[in-house]
This record gives structure tokens, sequence and C-alpha cells, in this order.
């Protein structure tokens, strides 16, 4: 595939539930500390940003078994938190079923990072559903030239 959003959804389609991340599709990619959902511990974690995802790894360009999967398109917020949680460098990302407080190495760093998720969070506005991406997609592959004519039937459901 040529686009890096329908790589993304064929991984999530075809793949099942493991998730990996092909290097073409990511936007940004760096350490980050997170601060733990139960035990409020700060943790060093390699972060991943999609077209449609927010990732984070316990390794270092290690893309698989995320410890987090944040959907880009489920993001409410994005800001600086730093007096908040008294933590330099500190930003929350707020999705419909958590916050999430992370923390830069600095103020460049986090600048940045609020500049790709917000860029990211404003694109997908912009795109069809992962269901229209993948059937348009399908339809590209039956309209080239040499290719036996396909006829799908989708009832029930879309799950990526």
């Amino acid at each position: 595939f040529n686009d890096m959003a329908t790589t993304e959804i064929y991984t999530s389609l075809f793949v099942g539930s493991v998730r990996w991340v092909q290097e073409t599709a990511i936007v940004k990619e760096g350490w980050l500390y997170k601060q733990s959902k139960y035990l409020k511990e700060w943790r060093k974690r390699w972060f991943v940003i999609t077209p449609t995802h927010l990732y984070s790894y316990k390794e270092y360009k290690k893309y698989e078994k995320p410890t987090e999967t944040i959907e880009i398109s489920t993001i409410k917020t994005i800001k600086s938190v730093e007096d908040e949680i008294n933590r330099k460098f500190a930003f929350s990302v707020t999705s419909k079923d958590r916050v999430f407080y992370l923390q830069a190495e600095n103020y460049a760093d986090k600048e940045s990072w609020l500049g790709a998720l917000g860029k990211a969070m404003i694109k997908p506005s912009m795109k069809t559903t992962d269901e229209d991406a993948y059937f348009d997609q399908l339809q590209r592959v039956v309209r080239q030239p040499n290719s036996f004519a396909i006829f799908l039937s989708f009832s029930g459901d879309f799950y990526p």
C-alpha cells in the first residue's frame, strides 16, 4: 500500500490484535515519561505517533506489544500541565476514557510533541472513516488492469 493510513488499517485488519507499526507510517517518535495509571510512577517510554494512533512501548524502536494504544480520533484535548502537576515540560493527553500525563526532556521537545499531536488531531477530521478507507483501497485493487472481478457484500459491524 502507498498510503500510510491505509497501511496501518491493513495491518490492524489482517494482523489482528498484534499491533505493530511500519516505520513508513510514523509521524513522530521519541522518549517521553508517562505517569502510570495506578501507582502514579513515572516511567520512560518510547512514544510513536502514526496518522491514526499514539502508541507507547517499553523499548526503543521495538514496535511490538504497545503499553498504551490511543486512537487519535478519541483524543479530546492536549495541554500543558506543568503548574497543575508541578513537573517541568509536562503535558496531558485526554482521551474519551482517560487522562494521560506525559513529560518531555525539555521545552523544545514538549512543544514538538504538542505540535505533532495537534496536527494529527486535525487531519483525521479531513479524512473518511477507517471503513471507507479500507473499501476505497479494495476498490483500487479491484480496478487494476488484469485483475479478476471481485464482488463484496458487507453486512454487520465493521471491526478494524
